[in-house]
C-alpha cells in the first residue's frame, strides 16, 4: 500500500512539474501587434470590471489597446459591461495612505487635466463614481502643474 501511495505521489508531482515547465515556456510577447494610436479626446466610455474593481476607459480604441497589451502579458482579456453593472464594483472604501499618483483626465476641462490622488484606489474610486476616464497608467508622485 505504501508503494502505491509513493507511486501516485511521484506521478502527481511529475505532472505538476511538466505543467509548470509548459506554463513557463509560454511566450505571449508580441502575440498582439494591432495597437493603434487613439484619440484621448474622443469620448465614448467603455466600462469593465478588473480584478481591482470597476474601470472606465475613454473609448473603445483605448480599451482595445489595453486588451492587446494584456494579451502580450499572457493576461485574460477585459470584457466590456454596462455602467450600471460596473458601478456595483466601484471602490467604496480606500485608505488614505499609500503612494501618491497622478492621472491625466482628458475631459476634466477643455484641454484635459492632470489630477493628483493620495493613492491609486482613490483615483479609481473618483473615476468610477464620476464617469471620468483617465488615460494611460498613472504615474507615481504629484502631477506637473497644469498649463
Amino acid at each position: 500500500m505504501d508503494i502505491y501511495k509513493f507511486s501516485l505521489l511521484c506521478a502527481l508531482l511529475g505532472g505538476a512539474i511538466l505543467q509548470l515547465t509548459v506554463a513557463q515556456a509560454k511566450n505571449c510577447s508580441n502575440t498582439c501587434i494591432s495597437t493603434v494610436r487613439c484619440s484621448p479626446y474622443f469620448k465614448e466610455l467603455v466600462w469593465t470590471v478588473e480584478p481591482s474593481g470597476c474601470r472606465v476607459y475613454q473609448n473603445a480604441c483605448i480599451f482595445r489597446n489595453e486588451n492587446c497589451s494584456r494579451a502580450n502579458q499572457c493576461l485574460p482579456p477585459l470584457v466590456a459591461t454596462t455602467r450600471m453593472k460596473c458601478h456595483q464594483f466601484c471602490r467604496r472604501r480606500c485608505q488614505r495612505a499609500g503612494v501618491k499618483v497622478c492621472g491625466w483626465f482628458p475631459y476634466s476641462d477643455s484641454a484635459g487635466r492632470y489630477m493628483s490622488y493620495p493613492n491609486r484606489c482613490l483615483m479609481d474610486q473618483f473615476a468610477c463614481q464620476h464617469a471620468q476616464a483617465y488615460v494611460g497608467e498613472p504615474t507615481q508622485g504629484s502631477c506637473p502643474i497644469n498649463t
